[in-house]
């Protein structure tokens, strides 16, 4: 993390000095089911948010980084849980929540959230783009 964080301040002009000890708490405690990428992506997002002195739980992108460990995840009005994969779940729907928290963490920003994904933006928006018409397609038959 603290050799992420000296790279990270470079690309980004900041000036991140280290993350505070219940940001190390916590990222010592968190499953990281993306690995090495989504630590990466966490710290490069916080290290944007701080862009000085410590990263701490309120530079952190979601509510799953803004408990403390042993206590039950706060609420956060009008954020949707993240993507629970169950077996059986039809692809397009998985999908399309990844593809929807994904744009939600990064605010918006489908450049980055392309980035993340490991697609073009091109690829992003054609997905969206489909995605909006299969929406429609659903109304329009209820």
């Amino acid at each position: 993390a603290e050799v992420m964080l000296q790279i990270l301040n470079e690309k980004h002009g900041t000036s991140v000095s280290g993350l505070d000890s219940e940001v190390l708490e916590l990222f010592g405690t968190y499953d990281w089911p993306g690995n090495v990428r989504e630590l990466r992506n966490v710290i490069e997002r916080a290290t944007i948010v701080a862009k000085t002195g410590l990263l701490r739980l309120d530079h952190l992108p979601s509510p799953a980084f803004g408990w403390r460990p042993g206590r039950e995840m706060p609420p956060v009005p009008g954020h949707q849980s993240p993507v629970m994969l169950q077996p059986g779940q039809q692809l397009a729907k998985v999908e399309e929540a990844y593809i929807r928290l994904t744009l939600e963490h990064v605010r918006g920003n489908r450049k980055r959230a392309a980035e993340m994904l490991g697609i073009s933006l091109r690829t992003l928006q054609n997905r969206i783009a489909m995605l909006r018409k299969e929406e429609q397609a659903r109304v329009s038959d209820s």
